[in-house]
């Protein structure tokens, strides 16, 4: 029950935070509706000058719903991280009963229910303005963004095992990663496409393997499970592993006081 009590009242903190603030709600609606649109109406116009780009179409609009769920989990990850250094409240989260597991915990979770109410209105104006419904993809759809939120999660907790061992000095490179992987991991075009080099990176990442399913299905009708199962080990090792490391830099800048200096 206490530990309930403490993630509860973290994500309070959140919740009192964006009600409060609407410029903050409005970013979190905004760039997923605005890429939405710029891909919507960019596969509207490749559907009306060919007539077999429909399901070109369908891939791009999908493609940028599910990569925002992805993006998005981290990006939410680094600004609740942000919002307690910019107010410089992490030494206070973590000299109160708050425990580190508490805090991934719910941080993860507030990152969760934000990444959601940040991508649903997008998948709803897909489908008013674009007749696209993400639904079409049926139960697998499940599993597509259960195993992107994941590797958003692990991917999030390492772009903060960085602000951890390098403060604010590093939060350009933050932001910058965030978008990084996106090209790497094929969301809107085949992975043999990339130069060679990269193609053996993006077969590393698990949402690589994902995209590649969501394309089986709508190209081939053919769901990929062997794709989505290697995607949900890959998930598995790296999140432990990203876990391990934003332990070891939280401990590293307990031990040389950084919590406390983390700030502008």
């Amino acid at each position: 029950m206490l530990f309930l009590r403490r993630l509860w009242g973290l994500a309070l903190r959140h919740a009192y935070l964006h009600i409060g603030s609407w410029p903050r709600l409005i970013e979190m609606l905004y760039w997923p509706i605005i890429n939405m649109s710029v891909w919507g109406f960019t596969s509207l116009y490749l559907i009306r000058q060919w007539t077999d780009a429909a399901i070109i179409g369908s891939l791009f609009v999908g493609g940028v719903l599910l990569s925002e769920v992805f993006i998005r989990t981290s990006i939410t990850m680094l600004l609740l991280f942000l919002e307690e250094v910019w107010s410089r409240n992490l030494g206070h989260l973590f000299a109160s009963p708050l425990s580190f597991f508490d805090y991934v915990v719910g941080l993860i979770g507030v990152a969760l229910v934000r990444t959601a109410l940040g991508v649903i209105p997008a998948m709803i104006v897909a489908k008013f303005l674009f007749g696209f419904s993400i639904l079409s993809y049926g139960l697998p759809l499940a599993a597509f963004i259960t195993l992107l939120v994941l590797n958003g999660f692990w991917y999030g907790l390492l772009i903060l095992s960085m602000l951890f061992r390098y403060g604010l000095a590093a939060e350009w490179l933050a932001w910058m990663s965030t978008w990084l992987i996106i090209p790497i991991v094929a969301p809107y075009y085949p992975v043999s496409i990339l130069p060679h080099g990269i193609q053996m990176i993006s077969w590393a990442l698990p949402a690589t393997y994902v995209f590649e399913s969501v394309k089986s299905l709508v190209n081939q009708h053919e769901l990929r499970m062997d794709y989505l199962l290697i995607a949900l080990g890959l998930n598995i090792v790296y999140l432990a592993l990203a876990g391990l490391i934003f332990y070891r830099a939280y401990q590293g800048a307990r031990k040389r006081g950084g919590i406390l200096q983390v700030g502008e």
